[in-house]
């Protein structure tokens, strides 16, 4: 700003058409030279602030009667709770083994190791900023949100995706190319003969796993098969194709019915694990920076002091420069919004001025 109030004209011009501003009238050449005379003679000082900053500042702020936390003190290293934490659950699967709880932590464990099981759910812990905004007001935050999962993947669990190689045009499908290819090479031959044994496999799963071996790569992706010379490759191509949609067909349902099943085990386990740290803190008389976030959302969008806070907010506060954006974390989102459609409402909204990086 004093840049913009010192310069020469043509200076503080060249300034401004390097910031997206084309035309630099001379309205426009005394309104920014005269910001910096507004900065001085404004009767409000700048306020710069991180989020969790300026977070505790309206915690403190708060009514006494808006049920935040009173004495609590701020934990800035968290791994020693996060580790008691663990401690906690465990101890709590081994006092009930039969629990389902205790069921969904060994199905965990057999089926991603240990490792794996404590790193998915110590990032549940970390995202549990995230998981609270999503199950914002619901009773049965994990049931629900595996209820909205299934809906959006559109499984059902009494269905066998297997089942589609029971089809009648499947099968015949499979028969007319087993028989096309054993008219072929040795190497076709080959082939034919060992889909001829996965479709005599008495397991549907052992079925489709012999046939999706057989006609992909390691990686995955359909071999590159080709008809041979007497061959219709037409016909051939159009079986090989009918039959590897069939199982890629199969192969998406059972992938959505994986990702259900590690859901509905993750987040259970991951909920009860957030439990016991949620619990330790309050034994501790501790909250994290996650804590802060949580209690000024429910100051700013569920508690009777909203309306109280939202006042505070847009009394004090004409001008709001949000940086580094993308950064951003759901909750701290539904925060600002909150406050910024209180303000729309009351007809005291802030000019908001945002920056960030869209490849982040």
């Amino acid at each position: 700003l004093h840049f913009l109030a010192a310069a020469d004209d043509a200076a503080v011009r060249e300034f401004l058409q390097e910031r997206a501003i084309d035309v630099v009238d001379d309205a426009m050449l005394a309104k920014a030279r005269g910001l910096y005379r507004d900065f001085l003679l404004s009767s409000s000082s700048i306020t710069i602030s991180t989020f969790h900053g300026w977070f505790m500042q309206i915690i403190q702020r708060a009514p006494l009667n808006a049920g935040v936390p009173v004495g609590m003190q701020l934990l800035e290293r968290t791994a020693a709770l996060r580790e008691e934490a663990w401690d906690a659950q465990a101890d709590s699967l081994h006092a009930e083994p039969e629990g389902e709880l205790a069921q969904q932590m060994q199905w965990l464990f057999n089926a991603y190791g240990l490792h794996n099981t404590r790193s998915l759910l110590e990032n549940f812990l970390g995202k549990r900023a995230e998981w609270w905004a999503f199950t914002l007001g619901q009773q049965e935050p994990v049931e629900w949100a595996l209820e909205e999962l299934q809906a959006e993947l559109e499984v059902d669990l009494n269905d066998d995706p297997c089942e589609a190689l029971l089809d009648e045009e499947f099968e015949l499908t499979v028969q007319a190319f087993a028989s096309l290819l054993d008219s072929g090479s040795d190497a076709q031959r080959k082939i034919a003969r060992a889909l001829d044994d996965a479709m005599r496999a008495d397991e549907l799963p052992a079925r489709y796993q012999m046939l999706f071996d057989e006609l992909h790569t390691g990686k995955g992706e359909p071999r590159k098969l080709k008809a041979n010379k007497g061959q219709s490759t037409e016909q051939y191509a159009y079986l090989f194709e009918g039959i590897v949609e069939v199982l890629h067909g199969v192969q998406d349902a059972l992938a959505e019915r994986a990702a259900l099943r590690l859901n509905q085990a993750g987040l259970r386990c991951g909920a009860a694990l957030l439990d016991h740290y949620q619990e330790l803190k309050l034994q501790k008389q501790v909250m994290d920076f996650t804590d802060v976030e949580w209690q000024v959302a429910r100051l700013m969008k569920q508690s009777e002091s909203a309306e109280y806070m939202q006042y505070k907010l847009d009394s004090r506060y004409r001008q709001v420069l949000l940086d580094e954006f993308q950064d951003t974390n759901p909750l701290q989102w539904q925060i600002l919004q909150a406050w910024f459609e209180a303000s729309v409402a009351a007809d005291e909204r802030p000019k908001i001025f945002i920056v960030g990086d869209p490849k982040q």
